[in-house]
């Protein structure tokens, strides 16, 4: 499970691209194909390098226009479904 304090990166097995604000990945490995939306999209490219979760959250806020608390829920809540997918993982 990933808190506020945990670093994380893109899975570099996946090929991923952007389609109208949206990012389309597919799983080489299982063949799985996945989206996200625009704010999934912006939180995604974040992912290239290794990144806090407490740093990624902040730079949303600046952002977006929603309480920091919603945003914080919302980020952990969209990596964890990441991070059981094998679409993100925990970096070191």
């Amino acid at each position: 499970m990933i808190s506020i304090d945990s670093r994380v990166v893109a899975n570099e097995d996946l090929l991923s691209t952007e389609l109208d604000g949206e990012t389309v990945m597919m799983d080489v490995e299982s063949g799985q194909y996945y989206a996200l939306n625009d704010v999934g999209s912006r939180i995604w490219r974040d992912l290239a390098a290794p990144v806090e979760v407490a740093a990624l959250c902040r730079r949303l806020e600046e952002e977006y226009d929603a309480p920091p608390e919603t945003i914080r829920a919302g980020v952990l809540r969209l990596l964890d479904r990441l991070l059981d997918k094998r679409l993100i993982r925990i970096a070191g």
